[in-house]
């Protein structure tokens, strides 16, 4: 648990959201506040946040599984846009800064409709990210506590869609920084050290003859 909460927070801050709470294993994420890019690009980053951490769950399901986890972790989320009120909420003991108002639990009634593994999001979120994310119509639903039915799109996400090269490898300056979560790849990043060792050596020779000269 600690290991999933612990790599969704990590993406959610590279993608510029704010982490509101864990809820047992569920994790609010709102953005827009503090900061703001605009409507359609906070919409945009949420979405491909959200992809991003489908990607990331189906790594640690393979990883889960080849430590002998016969049902691994499975996770559904829900994407809506709308005006809420965020601040510092509580009491004079304990504030917590949070958001509320009726789009986050619209929001949460569309990660409890999801199946596992899928992306659930409103039209108000659809209609902001443009026509580059594929999405998938699913039937309206009445969520509890709204009078009108409303429209569900689900994110057409490819399973087990391999991360860009170079992701899981970094070199900078005199670090190398390693993030495998597919044992299967422990050949590869080996090889990809002795390739930046190599290349770190060529690099001081060719110094080294430089300050000879």
């Amino acid at each position: 648990m600690n290991t999933y909460l612990s790599e969704m927070s990590t993406i959610a801050i590279q993608y510029g959201g704010t982490l509101d709470k864990f809820i047992g294993d569920a994790i609010l994420i709102f953005f827009g506040d503090p900061e703001t890019a605009g409507d359609s690009t906070d919409a945009i980053r949420c979405v491909d946040m959200a992809k991003a951490m489908q990607q990331k769950i189906h790594e640690l399901q393979t990883l889960w599984r080849s430590n002998g986890v016969s049902q691994p972790l499975k996770v559904r989320m829900g994407i809506n846009t709308g005006y809420c009120t965020v601040g510092n909420f509580g009491s004079d003991q304990r504030l917590e800064y949070t958001a509320v108002g009726g789009p986050v639990n619209l929001a949460a009634r569309l990660q409890a409709l999801a199946e596992p593994d899928t992306i659930y999001m409103s039209e108000s979120t659809r209609l902001l990210i443009g026509p580059e994310r594929q999405c998938s119509e699913m039937e309206q639903f009445t969520p509890k506590g709204f009078t009108r039915p409303v429209r569900v799109f689900r994110l057409d996400v490819i399973e087990n869609e391999e991360k860009p090269d170079g992701a899981a490898m970094r070199h900078v300056g005199e670090h190398v920084e390693v993030n495998i979560a597919n044992p299967s790849n422990i050949r590869e990043a080996i090889e990809e050290l002795r390739r930046i060792s190599e290349s770190i050596e060529k690099s001081l020779g060719e110094n080294l003859d430089s300050f000879q000269t």
